[in-house]
């Protein structure tokens, strides 16, 4: 789903329908991560104790579970054989394999309620921390677990950090840096007001969710090169890939150029969760629409196509206020996601399908 730059692309491919494969046993409201045919949740129910489970991508059956100490957020990311865990104040590593302990940290704060983002060709793994009114963004070796560097920052984070060659972008509520990645001096902040989502980083910029507006910055001084959009409800997500950004909000979902903004396409569909994910053709995105048949507009995960913005197929839950409570997570021919009234994983997607689909 998330690469160095926070893209949200992929080249993976989207699965041919929505059909409802399998839910897992395991309890989880967390972002689920997915890599080589596992799938990794944390923060699971509480009764006997939180865990970290290991699921086979396939069928949902568990292949491993370690106990962790319960915390308020939990946030994961795949580096190399190893999967990092933040949850509270402590940061584990876990052979992806046998779900064994490599080495634990702690953090001086708790991490932040955004997500860690892991920098496989530097072995780091940077996470948003806070304590009381100080936040800071602190770097891990994803070997041994040392601290690099610990970089304060004026506000709370927001958004996962990116990365771009050997600058780190991450922003704040009203400002935006880029630090350096050896040691996370700062290299330039930026004020900007309400910051919603970001950044994304790009060899066209850095893209910006803020002060009811999507802007591109140059990435190298901070300053803010153009306007793509603006928008009156919630940012819900935006992902970049080959020069255009897919951009939900409370109101649309919409393909934009990032070189001059022009609209590529634009539907009314009324973005339902933070998070959206592109793959090699389909955008596949939380929404609610009038278009799609159903006697409500419910909330669904759809998929579109990248270049016309179609709708290709819609999965929908039945229920008293259905909530997808994750972003979907694109695999090649998969789709994985959470909600709360199946507490657990689902899978889109032919691994093999259930007989009650959800297809439409």
């Amino acid at each position: 789903m998330r690469d160095d730059g926070n893209t949200g692309a992929t080249r993976a491919t989207a699965p041919s329908r929505g059909n409802l494969a399998w839910t897992s046993d395991a309890f989880t409201r967390w972002l689920p991560v997915a890599a080589d045919g596992e799938v990794y949740i944390g923060n699971v129910d509480p009764n006997p104790d939180p865990k970290i489970v290991g699921l086979d991508a396939t069928n949902g059956s568990e292949r491993w579970s370690v106990s962790i100490e319960e915390a308020s957020h939990y946030t994961s990311a795949v580096v190399g054989e190893v999967l990092v865990a933040a949850y509270g104040d402590q940061v584990v590593a876990l052979d992806r394999e046998s779900g064994d302990r490599e080495w634990t940290a702690t953090l001086s704060g708790t991490v932040s309620r955004t997500d860690i983002t892991a920098v496989s060709s530097e072995t780091l793994v940077l996470i948003p921390e806070e304590s009381g009114r100080e936040t800071a963004l602190t770097a891990l070796d994803a070997t041994t677990g040392e601290q690099q560097w610990s970089t304060p920052l004026a506000g709370h984070p927001i958004d996962a950090p990116a990365v771009q060659g050997d600058g780190v972008y991450v922003a704040s509520e009203s400002e935006l840096y880029r630090l350096d990645i050896a040691d996370g001096s700062q290299v330039w902040s930026q004020s900007v007001e309400a910051v919603a989502l970001g950044p994304r980083a790009t060899a066209r910029g850095l893209v910006v969710a803020a002060n009811g507006e999507l802007t591109v910055h140059d990435a190298d001084t901070g300053e803010r090169l153009r306007r793509l959009d603006g928008y009156d409800r919630a940012a819900h997500g935006v992902a970049l890939a080959d020069g255009t950004a897919y951009w939900l909000t409370g109101e649309s979902l919409a393909a934009l150029s990032v070189e001059d903004g022009t609209v590529e396409w634009r539907l009314d569909a009324e973005g339902c969760q933070e998070g959206l994910c592109v793959g090699r053709d389909t955008v596949v995105a939380p929404v609610k629409s009038e278009a799609f048949d159903l006697e409500t507009a419910w909330p669904t995960i759809a998929a579109f196509d990248r270049e016309t913005g179609d709708v290709r197929w819609y999965y929908h839950i039945d229920g008293f206020d259905v909530l997808f409570t994750t972003p979907p997570v694109l695999i090649d021919g998969a789709v994985y996601f959470a909600a709360n009234t199946i507490d657990s994983v689902g899978v889109l997607g032919d691994v093999p399908p259930a007989e009650d689909s959800g297809l439409f």
